[in-house]
């Protein structure tokens, strides 16, 4: 399945082989520094459709354009869709209540375990505050099971 998703607004890069190593790469670029070569969530992700929803997870926050009906009108099934609206942060929402809210999706609560994951060894990389992330992991431990 390929779809078209426009640059993010903040200038980073375009998703658009959503089955190959093209769109892995490009999505490694927006969340990596350049040359850091490891797996993403999405690239952890178990199965196709929680690659689709890990590759799409910000494509409603930060591109312009989308949502759930453009992303229906792509060829993305409403299961997916659901899942990366589930993943999409509502304005003023608090950082719980959004992993909470993510979680209670079932296809994206794997994908939002790896995102967090994968946000917290990057901000350990950089010395960075890890208590958002830790504190969303420690949620997803004691509330949901995958």
């Amino acid at each position: 399945m390929t779809a078209e998703i426009p640059a993010r607004r903040d200038g980073g890069p375009e998703l658009k082989d959503l089955g190959g190593g093209n769109a892995r790469a490009r999505h490694d670029e927006h969340v990596l520094p350049r040359g850091e070569n490891r797996r993403t969530g999405s690239c952890r992700a178990d199965r196709q459709d929680q690659k689709a929803v890990a590759y799409l997870h910000d494509v409603l926050e930060k591109a312009d354009g989308w949502d759930r009906d453009r992303l229906e009108a792509a060829g993305f099934g409403t299961s997916i869709v659901s899942a990366v609206d589930a993943m999409t942060r509502r304005p003023g929402e608090d950082d719980l209540a959004f992993v909470r809210r993510a979680a209670a999706n079932p296809l994206a609560l794997p994908v939002k375990r790896a995102d967090l994951a994968d946000n917290l060894w990057q901000a350990r990389q950089i010395g960075a505050s890890t208590s958002k992330y830790e504190d969303g992991l420690r949620i997803l431990d004691e509330e949901f099971d995958d």
